[in-house]
């Protein structure tokens, strides 16, 4: 199967284009999901060559007022393990533009193949859990929703 993806969209707030990928295996669900309707493998999604093409898109028009890429889900980890075409995806990107990568993945670490981690600048790991929601969580320029989440980054020799 190839992945899906659900959406792409700018953000303002993180100056990042988003990338939302379809299917997440998290067992139990994060209570409290910012995308529980992305959880479903079988809802219909972008292809590949769609998503390059949007991708594509973006880095043309707009290159000049983002500064990075999220991948986020959905798990984006659990669509690289289960399904082909996020390498494609993210490989693209890296053609295009020298802007960061970061992958958001309710997984630790440890769980991220190593293969993907090759790829991507910056990792976001750690489920969402309501009762550990704070508001001063920022990494990287990015506020995370809970004190039990880390982004790693690359460059620092920490993945």
């Amino acid at each position: 199967d190839e992945i899906k993806i659900s959406f792409i969209d700018y953000s303002f707030y993180t100056r990042s284009v988003d990338i939302f990928t379809i299917g997440c295996f998290a067992n139990p669900r994060c209570k409290g999901c910012c995308n529980p309707e992305l959880w479903d493998w079988k809802q219909p999604g972008l292809s590949v060559k769609e998503v390059i093409a949007k991708v594509d898109g973006y880095i043309k028009e707009y290159g000049h007022i983002f500064d990075r890429f999220l991948l986020v889900g959905g798990d984006p980890v659990d669509g690289f393990i289960h399904t082909q075409g996020l390498d494609t995806i993210i490989k693209n990107i890296r053609e295009k533009t020298e802007k960061p990568i970061f992958l958001f993945t309710h997984h630790s670490l440890d769980e991220v193949p190593q293969e993907l981690k090759e790829m991507v600048d910056y990792i976001k790991c750690g489920p969402y859990i309501p009762e550990l929601a704070c508001k001063d969580n920022w990494q990287y320029g990015i506020k995370l929703a809970t004190s039990n989440q880390k982004i790693y980054s690359k460059d620092k020799g920490e993945f």
